[in-house]
């Protein structure tokens, strides 16, 4: 069973992060620790005090930003409240004075706010956007800098990862910043680009080491581990992370070293040294429940789950296991893909809406300039000022049209889109991804030759005697409940199911996509199904209801497989391997997994077999028989 264990570890994980990225990111990465102090408590005191003197002017603005400036350099925790207070105060009385400069620093800061305070990022969003807006007017690089590292970051947590190298890039090319190279190489790593991630990790670690920017150095090198680590690089990655962790322990709180652990003990999971893999994950585990870590949480938990099912200690293997699961639950929180798609819409409109008021505010100042310089011709131009009003009407006419038709394009895109993706959703529970794909690209789906794949069968010893005796719901809720477990074991090992015929199961390993491990995979399958079959019927048993065993069959051998009909189309195989398999199942015995002598053949030196004679098959001629044991 130690096979499905990992299996089940495995796919949760995947799921769980295909879903949502926290923003352990957005405060480990651009965040650095800050700590109150008399000195820092007698500046906000200092500011405080030349605030209740300050008449509303531009130098008011200043100083508010100064405050807010000083609450985020403690640590927003120490202040949140009163900087969300401070950046509305200094953006109305921004706006109220028409003071770019002031508005495009007071909005910066609120958009920190709400990404870093309240994990609003369809509010942070038009804040950095109009601050940015404002700074590219005023041409103000570091503004303009640090604008698109939030908008990038904020794309890396959505995990919309070519959008956050863009606009991490163009952060960099206003300023040379450390933390841009490293955010990149960090986007880059999400998306396998390992060569783009090595070398932003390397001109970020040069920079680091200019600044003498020990903490940033650690981080580099520990994701550097990670790269060597999905590469499948063990010694690289064992030394990168080491570095990291000898550092952190002679230079830094143990705390920081909850990440490096968690990433270490894969390191050694893979490398089949698994005590050592138990001994960090372990403590990556105890650190990350004290800090509430959740992604530290999932990794741990995975792991040790792994580890101890290696081991045989199938208890702690569960208890791991329903610890991953409880994690999931606070770790799902909406669709990414969505919020994406809401995010690059309002980038689109918010920028339309921010170019529209500033060329407004420049007409304004331009008109009200030339009234005072020409007060004596204004009755002569009472007649181009009409027409302009016309043409200023019609043009906003026909703004409001061409805006609002593409708001309705834009609604029918997103329709569309979703009925695109229930419609593929439908035909992957249909088909195999693969020959979904060649379905959609070229209408058809061509019949492929597989020179070795392994078929399973299973069916109920005396179902249908046992059936008359169920009601109709009875019956198909039965089925459901076996079916439904057979697929979950299946799907875990990578085999493909083809079809059910009433109370007979037929699945296969080794297709669409060929592989190795096929036999392996489908014996592995076949042993966890009668494991449930027999916890399963013992529950019925002790509920007092009607009990049945089950017969699995299984043979390897070519095949040809494709698309059957037009409609309510079908993935199926055929040729002598799906009959041998069915001949396996019909000639074995209850509770068995009964296999030919091809199988046997594959998988001997991986599980005990006992030989139990040959039976004749069409064409075939006689076929040695095995029953599986055990894993050996």
């Amino acid at each position: 069973m130690k096979f499905a264990y990992l299996a089940i570890g495995n796919f949760i994980v995947k799921q769980l992060f295909m879903r949502k990225r926290v923003l352990f990111l957005l405060l480990l990465l651009i965040s650095s620790p800050c700590f109150s102090s008399d000195k820092d408590q007698k500046i906000l005191d200092s500011l405080s005090q030349l605030l209740t003197v300050a008449k509303e002017s531009p130098a008011k603005v200043d100083l508010l930003n100064q405050l807010a400036l000083k609450y985020m350099e403690m640590g927003m925790q120490l202040g949140k409240d009163s900087l969300k207070v401070i950046a509305e105060s200094a953006i109305q009385l921004s706006r109220k004075l028409s003071y770019a400069p002031g508005l495009a620093d007071a909005l910066y800061t609120q958009g920190k706010y709400y990404l870093s305070e309240t994990n609003s990022y369809d509010k942070a969003t038009p804040c950095f956007l109009e601050s940015l807006s404002i700074y590219e007017a005023l041409n103000k690089k570091n503004g303009i800098s640090k604008c698109y590292l939030q908008l990038g970051l904020i794309s890396y947590i959505l995990q919309y990862f070519e959008d956050a190298v863009k606009n991490f890039k163009i952060s960099l090319t206003y300023k040379d910043e450390p933390t841009a190279k490293y955010l990149i190489a960090l986007s880059y790593l999400e998306t396998d680009s390992f060569l783009s991630a090595r070398k932003y990790f390397t001109v970020a670690i040069q920079d680091y080491e200019e600044m003498k920017s020990q903490f940033r150095l650690d981080e580099c090198y520990m994701y550097l581990g990670k790269l060597f680590l999905k590469k499948g690089d063990l010694d690289s990655a064992f030394y990168y992370l080491n570095k990291s962790i000898d550092d952190i322990q002679r230079n830094h709180d143990p705390n920081v070293l909850i990440r490096p652990y968690s990433f270490i003990s894969s390191v050694y999971l893979k490398a089949n040294k698994i005590d050592s893999a138990i001994y960090f994950a372990e403590r990556s585990y105890a650190m990350a429940m004290v800090n509430l870590d959740e992604i530290s949480l999932i990794e741990a938990t995975s792991t040790l789950s792994k580890a101890y099912s290696i081991k045989g200690d199938y208890k702690k293997a569960f208890l791991y296991l329903d610890k991953l699961s409880a994690t999931k639950d606070n770790f799902q929180k909406g669709s990414t893909k969505q919020k994406v798609a809401d995010m690059q819409s309002m980038f689109d409109y918010n920028k339309r809406i921010n170019d529209q008021k500033l060329k407004q505010q420049e007409e304004k100042a331009l008109s009200q300039q030339q009234i005072q310089k020409e007060k004596i011709l204004r009755n002569s131009f009472l007649a181009g000022a009409a027409l302009l009003l016309l043409l200023l009407i019609v043009l906003y006419n026909r703004f409001t049209i061409k805006r609002d038709a593409n708001i309705a394009l834009q609604e029918k895109n997103e329709i569309i889109f979703k009925e695109k993706e229930r419609s593929d959703a439908l035909l992957l529970n249909i088909l195999p991804s693969e020959v979904a794909e060649e379905l959609k690209s070229n209408g058809t789906a061509a019949a492929k030759q597989f020179d070795e794949v392994t078929v399973m069968f299973t069916d109920f010893k005396g179902f249908t005697a046992i059936s008359e005796k169920l009601t109709p719901s009875e019956l198909v809720a039965e089925i459901h409940a076996c079916f439904k477990e057979f697929d979950i074991i299946i799907a875990m090992l990578g085999i493909e199911k083809i079809k059910t015929m009433g109370d007979s199961y037929m699945c296969a390993g080794g297709l669409p996509l060929s592989n190795t491990t096929h036999a392996k995979d489908v014996v592995i399958a076949a042993m966890e199904i009668q494991h449930f079959m027999g916890r399963h019927l013992q529950q019925r048993k002790n509920d007092g209801k009607e009990t049945f065993e089950m017969r699995i069959g299984i043979h390897t051998g070519p095949v040809v497989a494709g698309i059957v009909g037009v409609r309510k189309f079908a993935y199926d195989i055929w040729g002598d391997t799906v009959n041998i398999a069915s001949r396996m199942e019909s000639s074995g015995e209850a509770g068995k997994v009964n296999i030919s002598g091809s199988t046997y053949e594959l998988v001997k030196d991986k599980f005990n077999c006992i030989h139990r004679g040959k039976i004749q098959a069409k064409n075939n001629g006689e076929i040695d028989m095995y029953f599986v044991e055990n894993i050996s």
